[in-house]
């Protein structure tokens, strides 16, 4: 299954401590008119209990591995994912296959 959006750079995230780097390659990546999306899994998914993190609303495609959410006793709403974006590792290899350029944070 591939993406809705054609992605020019894809981002797994899979570190806890990397949202202000995230932030600024994601502003990069604006600056030169890139599509980008993310995906977050493992102690990647506590990213999204940061404040800034409701930032990357509306300037990436965002998912998030269901599974490490759960495991680490997360619920509730995340800004800028919907039900859809609550994925299994099923999205993160549709990622690979859409996007040319990929970065591990």
């Amino acid at each position: 299954m591939k993406p809705a959006m054609n992605c020019s750079l894809g981002i797994l995230v899979c570190n806890r401590e990397v949202l202000p780097h995230l932030l600024q390659i994601v502003a990069a990546a604006e600056r030169q008119g890139l599509a980008v999306e993310i995906f977050f899994t493992g102690e990647g998914v506590l990213v999204t209990q940061e404040p800034r993190f409701a930032e990357l609303a509306g300037r990436a495609r965002l998912a998030l591995c269901e599974v490490s959410f759960r495991a680490f006793g997360l619920k509730g709403e995340v800004p800028g994912l919907g039900y859809k974006d609550f994925a299994t590792q099923a999205r993160h290899a549709a990622m690979l296959d859409d996007c040319p350029h990929y970065l591990v944070l």
